[in-house]
Protein backbone atom coordinates (compact mmCIF):
# COMPACT_ATOMS: atom_id res chain seq x y z
CA UNK A 1 0.00 0.00 0.00
CA UNK A 2 1.43 3.21 -0.84
CA UNK A 3 2.20 5.19 2.38
CA UNK A 4 2.25 8.94 0.83
CA UNK A 5 -0.74 10.53 -0.01
CA UNK A 6 -1.60 14.01 -2.61
CA UNK A 7 -1.39 16.18 0.24
CA UNK A 8 2.16 14.89 1.52
CA UNK A 9 4.93 17.04 1.20
CA UNK A 10 7.65 15.18 0.30
CA UNK A 11 11.31 14.90 0.36
CA UNK A 12 12.30 16.69 -2.98
CA UNK A 13 9.48 19.46 -2.15
CA UNK A 14 10.96 20.17 0.80
CA UNK A 15 15.31 20.08 -1.05
CA UNK A 16 13.61 22.34 -3.66
CA UNK A 17 12.17 24.91 -1.07
CA UNK A 18 15.60 24.86 1.40
CA UNK A 19 17.95 25.53 -1.59
CA UNK A 20 15.53 28.34 -2.89
CA UNK A 21 15.60 30.12 0.57
CA UNK A 22 19.22 29.78 0.91
CA UNK A 23 20.23 31.00 -2.26
CA UNK A 24 17.95 33.99 -1.82
CA UNK A 25 20.07 35.08 1.11
CA UNK A 26 22.97 34.82 -0.44
CA UNK A 27 24.06 32.07 1.74
CA UNK A 28 26.38 29.72 1.01
CA UNK A 29 26.10 25.76 2.59
CA UNK A 30 29.45 26.18 4.55
CA UNK A 31 27.55 29.56 6.16
CA UNK A 32 24.27 28.17 6.33
CA UNK A 33 25.94 25.02 8.53
CA UNK A 34 27.80 27.71 10.77
CA UNK A 35 24.37 29.53 11.45
CA UNK A 36 22.10 26.18 12.03
CA UNK A 37 24.35 23.84 13.37
CA UNK A 38 24.00 21.26 10.48
CA UNK A 39 26.39 19.69 8.61
CA UNK A 40 27.86 20.80 5.25
CA UNK A 41 26.92 17.02 4.08
CA UNK A 42 23.96 16.61 5.39
CA UNK A 43 22.41 20.24 3.79
CA UNK A 44 23.79 18.85 0.58
CA UNK A 45 21.69 15.68 1.03
CA UNK A 46 18.68 17.40 2.09
CA UNK A 47 18.79 20.17 -0.61
CA UNK A 48 19.15 17.30 -3.29
CA UNK A 49 16.42 15.23 -2.07
CA UNK A 50 18.40 12.23 -1.01
CA UNK A 51 18.16 12.48 3.08
CA UNK A 52 14.70 12.74 4.29
CA UNK A 53 15.56 15.45 7.22
CA UNK A 54 14.36 15.35 11.07
CA UNK A 55 12.10 17.87 12.24
CA UNK A 56 14.58 19.03 14.40
CA UNK A 57 17.30 19.50 11.19
CA UNK A 58 14.48 21.50 9.48
CA UNK A 59 13.72 23.74 12.54
CA UNK A 60 17.49 24.16 12.53
CA UNK A 61 17.98 25.34 9.22
CA UNK A 62 14.41 27.65 9.00
CA UNK A 63 15.99 29.30 12.08
CA UNK A 64 18.97 30.28 10.56
CA UNK A 65 17.35 31.87 7.79
CA UNK A 66 15.08 33.69 10.20
CA UNK A 67 11.73 31.88 8.85
CA UNK A 68 9.26 29.11 10.70
CA UNK A 69 8.80 25.65 9.05
CA UNK A 70 5.00 26.42 8.45
CA UNK A 71 5.87 29.87 6.67
CA UNK A 72 8.30 27.33 4.50
CA UNK A 73 5.55 24.52 4.24
CA UNK A 74 2.74 27.05 3.48
CA UNK A 75 5.04 27.98 0.35
CA UNK A 76 4.65 24.94 -1.27
CA UNK A 77 0.50 25.41 -1.08
CA UNK A 78 -0.97 25.72 -4.21
CA UNK A 79 -3.36 28.76 -3.32
CA UNK A 80 -0.76 30.99 -1.48
CA UNK A 81 -2.98 34.14 -2.17
CA UNK A 82 -6.23 32.16 -0.80
CA UNK A 83 -7.85 33.26 3.11
CA UNK A 84 -8.77 29.74 2.76
CA UNK A 85 -7.29 26.29 2.92
CA UNK A 86 -9.71 23.50 2.94
CA UNK A 87 -9.20 20.50 4.91
CA UNK A 88 -8.65 18.35 1.58
CA UNK A 89 -5.54 20.91 0.75
CA UNK A 90 -3.86 20.60 4.03
CA UNK A 91 -0.55 19.27 3.80
CA UNK A 92 1.52 17.30 6.11
CA UNK A 93 5.18 15.97 6.57
CA UNK A 94 6.15 12.97 8.52
CA UNK A 95 9.61 12.86 9.87
CA UNK A 96 10.25 9.06 9.57
CA UNK A 97 12.70 8.87 12.12
CA UNK A 98 10.40 9.82 14.79
CA UNK A 99 7.43 8.97 13.57
CA UNK A 100 5.99 12.73 14.05
CA UNK A 101 3.36 14.02 11.65
CA UNK A 102 2.87 17.59 11.70
CA UNK A 103 -0.39 19.12 9.29
CA UNK A 104 -0.22 22.86 8.24
CA UNK A 105 -4.11 23.72 9.10
CA UNK A 106 -3.60 27.53 8.22
CA UNK A 107 -3.33 29.59 4.99
CA UNK A 108 -0.18 30.92 3.30
CA UNK A 109 0.34 34.06 5.62
CA UNK A 110 -2.24 33.84 8.54
CA UNK A 111 -1.33 34.86 11.52
CA UNK A 112 -1.56 33.39 13.88
CA UNK A 113 0.10 30.08 12.44
CA UNK A 114 -2.26 26.72 12.96
CA UNK A 115 -0.20 23.25 13.34
CA UNK A 116 -1.31 20.00 14.27
CA UNK A 117 0.80 17.66 15.67
CA UNK A 118 0.83 14.17 15.91
CA UNK A 119 3.44 11.87 18.46
CA UNK A 120 3.41 8.52 18.36
CA UNK A 121 3.33 6.45 21.18
CA UNK A 122 6.44 6.44 23.43
CA UNK A 123 7.40 9.33 20.91
CA UNK A 124 8.96 12.29 21.86
CA UNK A 125 9.95 15.52 20.34
CA UNK A 126 12.74 18.11 21.89
CA UNK A 127 12.86 21.77 20.18
CA UNK A 128 15.76 24.04 21.07
CA UNK A 129 15.59 27.46 22.15
CA UNK A 130 17.14 28.67 19.11
CA UNK A 131 14.40 27.23 16.98
CA UNK A 132 11.67 30.03 18.74
CA UNK A 133 13.80 32.80 18.50
CA UNK A 134 11.76 34.80 16.41
CA UNK A 135 8.36 33.84 17.48
CA UNK A 136 6.33 36.21 19.65
CA UNK A 137 4.55 33.15 21.41
CA UNK A 138 2.99 30.04 21.34
CA UNK A 139 -0.10 28.06 22.44
CA UNK A 140 -0.62 24.38 22.68
CA UNK A 141 -4.31 23.20 22.86
CA UNK A 142 -4.45 19.36 23.28
CA UNK A 143 -6.61 17.46 21.41
CA UNK A 144 -6.22 13.90 22.61
CA UNK A 145 -3.86 11.62 24.32
CA UNK A 146 -1.45 12.71 26.53
CA UNK A 147 1.62 14.62 26.64
CA UNK A 148 4.82 15.26 29.44
CA UNK A 149 6.08 19.39 28.43
CA UNK A 150 8.80 20.11 30.06
CA UNK A 151 10.27 23.90 29.61
CA UNK A 152 12.42 25.39 32.03
CA UNK A 153 13.24 22.62 34.48
CA UNK A 154 9.18 21.97 34.97
CA UNK A 155 7.80 19.54 33.71
CA UNK A 156 3.66 19.61 32.55
CA UNK A 157 1.54 16.59 32.52
CA UNK A 158 -0.64 17.54 29.93
CA UNK A 159 -4.15 15.78 29.03
CA UNK A 160 -7.09 16.46 26.07
CA UNK A 161 -8.27 19.56 26.31
CA UNK A 162 -5.44 21.12 28.47
CA UNK A 163 -4.30 24.59 27.17
CA UNK A 164 -0.26 25.67 27.16
CA UNK A 165 1.06 28.93 26.50
CA UNK A 166 4.62 30.16 25.72
CA UNK A 167 5.25 33.69 26.15
CA UNK A 168 9.11 33.99 25.63
CA UNK A 169 12.05 31.84 23.43
CA UNK A 170 12.69 28.90 25.28
CA UNK A 171 13.89 25.15 24.42
CA UNK A 172 11.61 22.62 25.42
CA UNK A 173 10.89 18.73 25.61
CA UNK A 174 7.49 17.18 24.91
CA UNK A 175 7.17 13.04 25.21
CA UNK A 176 4.40 11.02 24.67
CA UNK A 177 4.19 8.69 27.82
CA UNK A 178 1.22 6.23 26.82
CA UNK A 179 2.54 3.20 25.08
CA UNK A 180 -0.04 2.55 22.77
CA UNK A 181 -1.32 5.19 21.85
CA UNK A 182 -0.69 9.16 20.14
CA UNK A 183 -1.34 11.82 21.10
CA UNK A 184 -2.18 14.95 19.21
CA UNK A 185 -2.35 18.57 19.63
CA UNK A 186 -2.77 21.95 17.72
CA UNK A 187 -0.61 25.00 18.32
CA UNK A 188 -0.94 28.33 17.27
CA UNK A 189 2.08 30.85 16.61
CA UNK A 190 2.85 34.39 15.88
CA UNK A 191 5.99 35.64 14.56
CA UNK A 192 8.10 38.77 16.07
CA UNK A 193 7.54 41.49 13.94
CA UNK A 194 10.53 42.46 11.78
Amino acid sequence: MDKTSKNQILDSDIARLLLKHRKARNLTVTELAQRSGVSQAMISKVERGTSSPSATILSRLANAMNITLSKLFAELELHQNSLVLFAHEQQHWTDEQSGITRWSLSPAGACPELIRVEIPAKGELTIPASANEHLSGQTLWMLSGSLDFRVNHQTHHLQAGDCLALTFASGYQMNNPDSQRSCSYIVAFSQKNQ
